[in-house]
């Protein structure tokens, strides 16, 4: 037994096509999020709810109110990644569904999802449309309408750049081919998870799904958005966004991504433009006088580099198994930089290779 894993209450020998992972830590929204969660139980599915080593009792009256989950306790707390590759390594089914304990989902979500994985056998990851909990017009913030990324590793979404979230129109409606899948509602062919692997844990929170999903299409599989399911979330309840560990974390594992994904060959004229793209943003920052995110740019850089030894052999593995080139990911990438598309005031591109 893991010495850092507990138990697992309420242990089925059924087996599902879906488990449903759900990581939590803290906070009644556990139970929110359940409660909807089989309100809309389209189809069957195993639910894992992992508890972080919480010290609430939530976990204990979600267990009680909802007998039919599976409780699963963490002596420590593992922290996101941890808590997801926990209950990902529980799973039963032929899919999981990495679910925020502050998301909602609505009837369909489900079925529509997990459809689109079984109809085609090369997508190895889909996202629903996310909107906001607090304004169901707009789309929220972690995915959107699905996840996109410019060559030098800065994360955007259909339908949201920057902190700029867009009015739900229906201009998204078409499933299409994404980059990333947001983990606050992430699909995952559990196939794909054995020959991969899990998040990795250096990332500890933020990008770690980016990362996830680039591997998975290195390995020759397709991220997709499904807009006809769709999941409300209410985001931002364990780091506000403008906060210095979240600005951090986000600039270090950026870096960490690229260097673990790309080639060798890509990463010599990659990471140069990106670091003159963070001393824009150093600078930037110290004119207006954000100096929490200045001091976040420089740490997040200087992280990634002590980390570097960490993901070496990541990164080797990585690389001796791909399948697909720099050049093939290329073609799912935007291939500009959207830093300097926001900063001239360009319109947001509406696919990955913009407009």
């Amino acid at each position: 037994m893991n010495p850092q894993w507990e138990w697992t209450e309420n242990v089925t020998t059924q087996v599902f096509d879906v488990s449903v992972v759900i990581p939590h830590y803290a906070g009644a929204q556990v139970l929110e999020c359940l409660e909807a969660l089989f309100a809309c139980a389209d189809q069957p599915a195993e639910v894992i709810v992992v508890d972080d080593a919480a010290r609430d009792g939530t976990s204990d009256r979600a267990a009680e109110r909802y007998p039919q989950i599976r409780l699963t306790r963490n002596l420590v707390n593992l922290g996101f990644v941890g808590a997801c590759n926990r209950g990902l390594a529980e799973a039963t089914g032929k899919y999981a569904v990495l679910l925020n304990d502050d998301a909602l989902v609505e009837t369909g979500w489900l079925e529509s999802l997990v459809g689109a994985m079984e109809a085609d056998p090369s997508i190895g990851a889909a996202q629903p449309k996310i909107v906001s909990a607090k304004d169901l017009a707009q789309f929220e913030y972690a995915g959107a309408a699905g996840g996109l990324l410019d060559r030098y590793g800065y994360p955007f979404a259909l339908g949201r750049w920057f902190e700029h979230c867009e009015t739900d129109r229906g201009q998204y409606d078409a499933p299409r081919e994404i980059f990333w899948a947001s983990g606050t509602a992430m699909g995952m062919r559990m196939s794909v998870y054995r020959e991969i692997g899990g998040l990795d844990p250096v990332f500890q929170m933020h990008m770690e799904e980016i990362d996830w999903c680039w591997r998975c299409r290195l390995a020759g599989h397709r991220v997709v958005s499904v807009p006809a399911a769709r999941v409300r979330h209410y985001g931002a309840l364990t780091l506000r966004s403008e906060s210095f560990s979240k600005m951090y974390l986000n600039h270090r594992n950026s870096f960490l991504m690229l260097f673990k994904n790309y080639g060798l060959r890509s990463l010599l004229w990659v990471v140069p433009v990106r670091l003159f793209l963070e001393c824009l943003t150093v600078a930037g920052s110290v004119v207006t006088g954000n100096w929490g995110r200045a001091r976040a740019s420089v740490g997040g850089v200087w992280g990634a580099c002590a980390l570097l030894p960490r993901i070496m052999p990541a990164r080797k593995r990585i690389q001796a198994t791909r399948r697909r080139s720099d050049a093939e990911i290329a073609e799912h990438l935007y291939r500009g930089s959207i830093a300097l598309r926001y900063l001239f005031r360009r319109p947001a591109p509406t696919s990955s290779q913009g407009a």
